[in-house]
């Protein structure tokens, strides 16, 4: 139902559209035809999204691709960036939303800056998107681990503020017995993977994360 929405919507809005049912058809298709844009779902018959995701873009790296899933979990997300994709919707969304980054993908301008998305600037090139806890560099999706982005969303929810190492142990392990040479590791495994200097550590207290002044 969802994939006729979506066809009728793009037909009615002048876009020529194939739909495929199933995963298999689509990997045949892509051999002998390239398409414009590719609108992929992650559970499909036969032949998974994301496998249909390696397959396209390592026949057509620059061609976008958006996949769309009810799926929250960060792997998910993670793996289909790392796959190629260009774009992520979680279902339930607006028809009107998805025609939108259909056509800044196209045109080559940020979605971000289109859309009405409950973001937090953290500096000029950094955003947190809020709704799917995920962080942007210059319009890129930052590649972090399940308890790394954990810990992104601890620091970003509270900008600022000191997080000592109980916060932290408390948020991240669920007060587990946690020793605090991990808890060191694991900051030091994010500040490392950011590109900009946001975390700072105040010593004898703690760990805060601060807006980059140009924010």
């Amino acid at each position: 139902m969802l994939a006729r929405s979506i066809c009728t919507y793009l037909v009615g809005h002048n876009y020529f559209v194939d739909h495929f049912d199933n995963g298999q058809d689509v990997v045949d298709i892509i051999e002998t035809q390239q398409h414009d844009f590719y609108i992929l779902d992650i559970n499909t018959p036969l032949v998974g999204g994301l496998e249909c995701l390696k397959v396209i873009s390592q026949k057509y790296p620059h061609i976008p691709k958006i996949i769309i899933s009810a799926y929250h979990d960060i792997e998910y997300i993670s793996n289909a960036f790392t796959f190629g994709c260009s774009d992520y919707l979680k279902k339930p969304f607006n028809l009107k939303e998805l025609e939108i980054r259909v056509d800044r993908l196209c045109s080559g301008i940020p979605v971000q800056k289109v859309l009405n998305e409950p973001v937090i600037l953290l500096s000029e090139h950094y955003i947190f998107n809020k709704e799917s806890n995920l962080l942007f560099y210059k319009g890129e999706m930052q590649q972090f681990t399940k308890r790394e982005y954990a810990l992104l969303r601890l620091f970003i929810s509270n900008l600022g503020q000191i997080m000592t190492d109980e916060t932290i142990r408390s948020f991240i392990w669920n007060d587990e017995d946690v020793e605090s040479s991990t808890i060191r590791s694991l900051v030091n495994r994010v500040r490392h993977k950011l590109k900009e200097d946001m975390i700072h550590t105040i010593r004898g207290f703690g760990y805060i994360m601060k807006r980059i002044d140009s924010a």
